[in-house]
């Protein structure tokens, strides 16, 4: 259905600028997997698993927050 009644129907005189693609979010894939495996090889090594993931997170985001901090510093 073309016309003033579809659902796509633009306003006339307004200009209508494409929005620019949003930027990926950084990536933290090293630091994750980094923090995955300590977590389960001190959770395997101690059989106290629930340490392990406790580990595995904070380890995870120290380490995304290290990382992003030395990005956005090199971006500069």
């Amino acid at each position: 259905m073309v016309g003033e009644n579809s659902p796509d129907f633009r306003f006339p005189g307004i200009a209508m600028n494409d929005p620019k693609p949003p930027q990926p979010p950084p990536l933290h894939m090293p630091e994750m997997i980094i923090a995955t495996v300590v977590g389960v090889a001190f959770g395997v090594k101690t059989n106290n698993f629930l340490a392990g993931i406790f580990i595995g997170i904070v380890l995870g985001v120290v380490l995304s927050l290290i990382g992003h901090k030395m990005r956005s510093r090199n971006k500069r």
